[in-house]
């Protein structure tokens, strides 16, 4: 019917089988909105932990559309928007947030205008699709933190999806990148992302490796595991920059924050991505001129989305995993 879509649902909390494709209502868009026509949605590891019922659990609008990456096509705009039907786009959505019913995993979603970016030409719709929040997150961690040339920036978790984009942002500065991955990933790091060192987690303590030689800036996509040896490499007026997480502490968050004010630690700051069409153009201008490239892991169908969360979930992806909605035409 003209007025439904496929999407993707859960009812309940649960693992990834209580995800489920059915026929949903087409959204329709507001003032300030745009219909987009959705070839491919990214999936992150927020989207999992909305399923599962461990972020925000009790403001988790039921039944939920997961996801909040997009790319595609405007189906449908308003005649004085400067976003015309046709035009391929790419957009973090507030579909993320759990309290928002509709989500990307879907054939349509109305979008903000001010949270859309066009692409660049040499991006496909899966990579378009991956790049959102992953980057968006990477990108105003680094933005906070104030990452420059010359700095010597540790970077945790660096083949995941936040990590690779924030690898070669932090290299697009000028900065000394450091950053810890697993063993298969050590030359992956250096040669395809641009990091200057890489540390194996499975057999090195990065802050054993690093003590004689503090750094400047910590970026931690991983909290809980790693926080207090990130904090004990950094020099005395660092910058320790946590991308947030259900494993952040938030006592340590307080008292770091308080340290930093009172000027007795590294300054500290939190990132909790937030929608940005004109950072993501920024990104997407990046992308066209080789200085960043979207690292793809896994493709998956719509009908397969439990299966990709079930693949997230192991913790080995190297770079991004997505869905295709539909097949460009």
């Amino acid at each position: 019917m003209a007025d439904e879509m496929r999407a993707v649902i859960f009812d309940t909390f649960g693992p990834p089988s209580v995800l489920k494709v059915v026929q949903h209502p087409k959204p329709k868009p507001r003032n300030g909105e745009v219909l987009v026509k959705i070839n491919a949605a990214g999936v992150n590891p927020v989207d999992c932990k909305i399923r599962q019922g461990q972020f925000f659990k009790f403001t988790v609008a039921k039944p939920k559309i997961p996801g909040g990456d997009l790319a595609g096509v405007i189906e449908e705009s308003q005649e004085q928007s400067k976003w015309k039907a046709g035009q391929r786009v790419f957009a973090l959505t507030s579909g993320s947030m759990p309290w928002n019913k509709d989500g990307t995993y879907a054939g349509y979603y109305a979008a903000k205008e001010d949270h859309l970016a066009t692409p660049a030409a040499t991006m496909t719709f899966e990579e378009a699709g991956a790049t959102p929040l992953a980057a968006l997150t990477a990108y105003q961690a680094l933005e906070s933190a104030g990452v420059k040339a010359g700095q010597r920036v540790l970077i945790h978790a660096g083949a995941g999806g936040v990590g690779t984009f924030a690898v070669q942002l932090a290299k697009a500065r000028g900065a000394h990148v450091i950053t810890t991955v697993g063993p298969r990933n050590l030359e992956f790091a250096k040669q395809e992302l641009g990091a200057d060192e890489a540390i194996d987690y499975t057999t090195q303590r990065f802050d054993e490796v690093l003590k004689s030689d503090p750094v400047d800036v910590v970026i931690d996509c991983m909290a809980g595991p790693v926080e207090t040896g990130s904090l004990a490499v950094l020099k005395r007026r660092g910058h320790y920059q946590l991308i947030m997480n259900e494993k952040a502490s938030p006592l340590r968050i307080v008292t770091g924050m308080a340290k930093g004010m009172l000027r007795i630690g590294p300054t500290y700051g939190i990132t909790f991505v937030k929608p940005n069409g004109v950072q993501l153009q920024k990104i997407s201008d990046m992308v066209a001129e080789g200085k960043v490239k979207v690292i793809l892991d896994r493709t998956y169908l719509l009908e397969e989305a439990a299966a990709a969360h079930e693949y997230l979930e192991q913790g080995h992806a190297r770079g991004k995993v997505v869905l295709q909605v539909r097949a460009a035409s």
